[in-house]
């Protein structure tokens, strides 16, 4: 790349990373604060809660990726022709192809990264997810199950755990086990204890009962124990020979699905709709930056509609990922509607590409174009306003007047 090609290609990498990081890290301290019960619970599991979540910030990256590339290409266009830096680029007498190749150079690195992580990384994260959960048998009880709650810690399985004890021993334990179709069981302990090894995970309870009803003929028993071992790797049993989902399969996994698998056999076309929606994700990249850059590549003033520009193209990319995600989700009833993931895309790089490659650039309807200024005008206003507030509340804060 030339030397202002590199120049652009550094100012637009900075801005999509910056922004990919900072989308990435929300997401996972929200999931973080949302569950910041279950992190305080006991502070030996905080290493496994921390990796139980972030496993699956993988799966939320297939729409930060390009979300990230929109914001970091408009908001580099966006400085560029602040500074009158697209001004001295067209004064040169260079095309707008001079800043379109950085852009297309970023989008294909970011379609590469969409590409692995929703081919290899989402399925590896929530197949490791699932496993370490499996792993994690003794800490469901020590954190999910709160203090005084009745907690189904699966289908058919509610532990309440009356108090904890300071020592870590737990109080006033009662097991509500209904996962076996032909009998009922209820736990009852006084106290109980967690131990795990690497071998096995175990609920020792104490001073107890065991009521049982046998569902077939109604009969009842209760059995007195001074000591019980509850199995805590049963919570798992099921999930042993757990069937892998589409979205847990790599991709060669899913071009080459085994004709004996029984979720293939019961819906195949949840691999024809995962396969597709794979794909196509990786056109999107290019798709957001050929269209914003068609819409305000080239240098123009505020007085020319340079914001309305900006939000044309962002809500033409927002209708057009909106009829995307409605073409994904109408595959499963008929496998036709994947033609149109790729059809979208394609057609918004096709069409903004003609006006790239003639040097043009697409205008707003006049009709639209007061309307949009307007919007763009107040939402510019109510900006300066909120940061006007904050100075004010900054200096008050500070004690010095304005």
């Amino acid at each position: 790349m030339r030397l202002i090609e590199r120049y652009i290609f550094r100012k637009a990498g900075i801005a999509t990373l910056a922004i990919l990081l900072s989308l990435a890290g929300v997401v996972w301290i929200v999931q973080a604060l949302g569950k910041i019960d279950i992190i305080t619970a006991k502070g030996q599991s905080l290493q496994s809660y921390f990796m139980a979540t972030t496993l699956v910030i993988p799966m939320l990256f297939l729409a930060v990726i390009p979300v990230a590339l929109l914001l970091g290409t408009v908001a580099t266009v966006n400085t560029l022709n602040s500074n009158s830096e697209l001004v001295v680029i067209n004064a040169s007498g260079a095309s707008n192809r001079i800043v379109l190749k950085p852009f297309l150079v970023l989008a294909l690195i970011c379609s590469l990264f969409t590409g692995f992580v929703g081919h290899f990384v989402i399925a590896w994260s929530l197949t490791s997810l699932k496993t370490y959960k499996r792993e994690m048998a003794a800490d469901l009880v020590s954190i999910l199950v709160k203090e005084g709650d009745f907690t189904q810690v699966e289908k058919g399985l509610t532990i309440h755990i009356a108090k904890r004890l300071p020592d870590g021993r737990l109080g006033g334990i009662l097991i509500s086990d209904d996962r076996t179709p032909e009998q009922q069981q209820t736990f009852l302990a006084r106290e109980g204890a967690l131990s795990r090894s690497d071998q096995e995970a175990i609920l020792y309870l104490r001073d107890g009962e065991i009521l049982q009803k046998n569902l077939s003929d109604n009969s009842s028993s209760v059995i007195r124990y001074d000591s019980y071992a509850f199995d805590l790797d049963t919570l798992s049993a099921k999930d042993k020979s757990f069937k892998q989902r589409p979205k847990e399969r790599i991709t060669p996994e899913l071009l080459f699905p085994d004709p004996d698998d029984s979720y293939y056999k019961k819906q195949p076309e949840l691999y024809t709709s995962e396969i597709h929606q794979r794909f196509s994700e990786m056109l999107w990249p290019f798709a957001y930056v050929m269209v914003i850059l068609a819409f305000c590549g080239q240098a123009r003033s505020s007085r020319q509609g340079y914001g309305s520009a900006i939000a044309s193209g962002m809500i033409l990319l927002l209708v057009l990922r909106g009829f995307a995600f409605s073409a994904a989700s109408s595959i499963k009833a008929n496998e036709s509607m994947a033609m149109f993931l790729y059809i979208i895309p394609l057609g918004a790089i096709a069409y903004a590409g003609y006006y790239l490659y003639q040097n043009r650039q697409i205008g707003v309807p006049r009709r639209l174009q007061p309307v949009l200024e307007r919007a763009s005008l107040r939402s510019e206003a109510w900006l300066k306003a909120q940061n006007e507030r904050y100075l004010a509340w900054r200096r008050k804060l500070a004690g010095v007047a304005s």
